[in-house]
């Protein structure tokens, strides 16, 4: 079959459903849920993808809001679609240039609303040309909960969702539309819970969860020049006491390393842990560690990119209207008031550099060769809060995700009709990963995220 031939039938499928992409984003984004609670967009997702020709097994992996949506129409490679959907707690806000208050609310901001959908729509268009044109191989989705944790692919991983898999292919927004061939930063995190005995405020007592936690948060920034000034390090205080005149009896305090190297993200991550068990000795309270997750950086795949990268310039950059350009340079100024409006409008390959965040889909890249699309958000727009959830919300913003969606659907095509790339693409993942020994998938929380999430979120789960 001639790539101009195929790849006009894809389109022609992919513009097809196009209507039905835009009518999930919105679906998806008035639904936020938090990771590992997305249990109404994963049936969103999975009736769609059911009623356009996939067979569905949900939940999976003994994870209630994961799923796997497969297809095969004889042998041929195997290839993954990814799909995410969960949601920010406190950056909830309508679809609109402003800030309003939504006090601890989720939101889509970091935009996976739209990921959800462009990526589920991509598989749809792509199934339909395999099936209309009789292109043989299997078309898989696969639902991914939590990422925002950076769990819930981890977990997949470990119980063999993945297995059989051949390629990977995902999108995410971002600040640039493009394809990406670069490493982002690995993640190790987990919750230490400091537990002491309450009473009167009024008097001196040696038991104070709060002091322990306080003392370990700042031992952590006081040692952070000289012990580990290459790696960052977030965390929030999750339990802290509710009133001043009472001693807090337990204090939490969820603590993230993330830095390009994945073992030295985990040697300063476990020195992180060691300095919260020292100040819990110190105060005399005790002192527990629930471990979360660990996930390696992406592992670039020079192939599978180049490949996207002839597709992405078949799609073109993002069609936005002049409307809503002055839309979003509106919100771009409520969250930089003196900051020049930057939104990229061409489309390009990036090898080069470190991305500044983690993936889960990352610890997946040294097992599978994965590619990946971005879309454009405004420079100024931050990920993860509140202008995000109305960005991926407002209709205008669609064409980022749509250009993304095409393009998937036209790559999984061009890998079904090419398997010789995805040959050249395991080689290269071969090369990159010589001589290293990967350890398993690292996932914790795993009866709390599976059986209570709501614990999770309450800050009162123990495992």
């Amino acid at each position: 079959m001639k790539p101009a031939f195929w790849k006009e039938a894809t389109r022609r499928s992919w513009s097809i459903i196009k209507p039905e992409v835009e009518r999930h984003i919105h679906a998806l984004w008035e639904k936020p849920e938090l990771p590992a609670m997305e249990v109404a967009a994963a049936r969103l997702l999975t009736e769609w993808l059911r009623g356009s020709g996939f067979d569905i097994e949900a939940p999976c992996c003994g994870m209630p809001t994961a799923f796997i949506a497969r297809k095969r129409l004889g042998p041929g490679p195997c290839i993954a679609i990814l799909a995410e959907y969960d949601a920010l707690p406190g950056t909830a806000n309508d679809a609109v240039p402003y800030r309003q208050s939504r006090g601890q609310r989720a939101g889509h901001s970091c935009g996976h609303n739209q990921i959800g959908a462009a990526n589920c729509g991509a598989a749809i268009a792509a199934l339909k040309t395999m099936q209309d044109h009789k292109i043989p191989g299997e078309l898989i989705v696969i639902g991914c909960p939590a990422e925002e944790i950076v769990w819930g692919k981890v977990g997949l991983l470990k119980k063999g969702a993945f297995e059989g898999v051949d390629a990977i292919l995902t999108s995410h927004g971002d600040y640039q539309n493009g394809v990406i061939s670069r490493p982002c930063q690995s993640v190790v995190g987990g919750e230490i819970v400091f537990r002491g005995e309450s009473g009167h405020g009024g008097s001196i007592r040696k038991t104070n969860a709060l002091d322990a936690a306080e003392l370990a948060v700042q031992s952590i920034e006081r040692l952070r020049a000289h012990h580990f000034a290459d790696t960052q390090v977030e965390h929030v205080l999750r339990v802290g006491g509710g009133i001043p005149n009472v001693t807090p009896d337990e204090a939490r305090v969820w603590i993230n390393a993330r830095q390009a190297d994945y073992d030295r993200t985990s040697e300063v991550y476990d020195f992180l842990v060691d300095v919260c068990k020292h100040s819990a000795q110190l105060v005399g309270v005790s002192f527990q560690h629930l471990f979360v997750s660990a996930t390696h950086g992406y592992l670039p795949n020079d192939r599978l990119a180049e490949m996207m990268m002839a597709n992405l310039q078949e799609v073109g950059p993002p069609a936005w209207s002049d409307e809503a350009k002055k839309w979003m340079q509106s919100l771009a100024f409520e969250c930089a008031p003196n900051g020049a409006f930057d939104l990229d409008e061409e489309v390009g390959l990036y090898t080069e550099g470190v991305d500044p965040y983690g993936q889960d889909d990352g610890e997946v890249s040294w097992q599978i060769p994965l590619g990946r699309v971005n879309w454009a958000y405004p420079q100024q727009v931050p990920l993860h809060n509140w202008a995000l959830t109305a960005l991926a919300g407002y209709p205008g913003s669609y064409p980022g995700p749509l250009m993304a969606s095409e393009t998937l659907a036209l790559s999984a095509i061009d890998l079904m009709l090419n398997p010789k790339v995805i040959e050249q693409a395991k080689e290269e993942l071969t090369e990159r990963t010589k001589g290293l020994t990967l350890d398993p998938p690292r996932v914790g929380a795993w009866e709390t995220l599976t059986q209570n999430p709501e614990a999770f979120w309450d800050a009162t789960w123990v495992e």
